[in-house]
């Protein structure tokens, strides 16, 4: 059984979802506060990944400084340790973006193909050299990858310097020549085969919607967050499960119920909102009337 499997990173990246930077006066007041999830927020990039990176590696990772690649390869330190980090990671630790993402293409691993794993690096230009943000792939489906990113936001699209650490969302086709994607060479977990860049969970070896289904319904991937949690460290979407599992037990939840949660953004948009809702069973016009009901109140 392989010991750096993708899922060891993507866990500790997990983790972190939610974690805010540090205003320069909380840092100052009290150092310790950078181990706070939340408290302390400001916008002046002091950051524990920050700080524990410029120990390791004074010389290139900056501190304070604007670190969506420290937090990556502060993911992979805490998950690897500092040897097989940076040899997962093209050969060393760098913040900056262009540089990473060299590292991966001087090693023949960086192409436009997202992967579970990957470093997705966000370019102006489709060249490294356009290179100006970077997350880990957390997720890959047919339609979109996913990421965790750190000095980013919530909100929708490439936010290059925001304040936190957070999951992200991005079509495949609309991100086409602006992402390329670095894959580390991830040992092979044990019951999977090997890939064209070794990671443990591209689409060859990822098992369908309906087999992870079944397994949920079996009690495998335990319940509640516990179920999310490894969902997603595993590269599945826990909506697109649930869904699954609801059609075969033939439980289905109220229209409106459906309708809130479009509202919340649950069910994507258009034609992917449509799929989903009649692979669930629902009525695509009338779960609309319920939206737009709800939507006049």
């Amino acid at each position: 059984m392989g010991k750096n499997t993708v899922d060891k990173v993507l866990a500790v990246a997990a983790a972190e979802i939610g974690y805010l930077e540090k205003s320069a006066g909380a840092y100052r007041g009290n150092p310790d506060i950078l181990d706070e999830k939340t408290a302390g927020a400001g916008s002046d990039n002091y950051t524990k990944y920050g700080r524990d990176m410029h120990a390791l590696y004074p010389a290139v990772m900056d501190f304070p400084a604007a670190w969506c690649d420290a937090f990556v390869d502060w993911c992979f330190y805490k998950a690897y340790g500092v040897a097989t980090a940076k040899s997962l990671l093209g050969g060393n630790f760098d913040d900056y973006t262009v540089a990473s993402a060299q590292m991966y293409k001087n090693h023949g691993v960086l192409d436009e193909t997202p992967a579970l794993g990957a470093q997705a690096f966000f370019t102006k230009n489709g060249q490294v050299s356009g290179c100006y943000h970077t997350g880990l792939t957390c997720a890959v489906d047919g339609t979109y990858f996913y990421t965790i990113e750190g000095n980013t936001s919530g909100t929708s699209g490439v936010v290059a310097n925001g304040g936190g650490v957070a999951k992200k969302k991005y079509s495949i086709a609309a991100y086409r020549g602006k992402v390329l994607f670095g894959h580390p060479k991830y040992d092979v977990a044990e019951g999977t085969k090997a890939s064209g860049n070794n990671s443990a969970a591209t689409a060859g070896s990822r098992k369908t919607l309906s087999q992870i289904a079944d397994e949920v319904i079996a009690g495998k991937w335990g319940t509640g967050d516990e179920r999310r949690k490894r969902l997603a460290v595993a590269g599945y979407s826990y909506m697109e499960v649930q869904t699954a599992v609801n059609a075969k037990l033939n439980v289905k939840k109220s229209i409106d119920e459906v309708a809130k949660e479009i509202i919340a953004g649950k069910w994507g948009n258009g034609d992917t909102r449509t799929k989903k809702l009649k692979a669930a069973g629902y009525d695509p016009a009338a779960v609309q009337k319920a939206v737009n009901k709800l939507l006049k109140k």
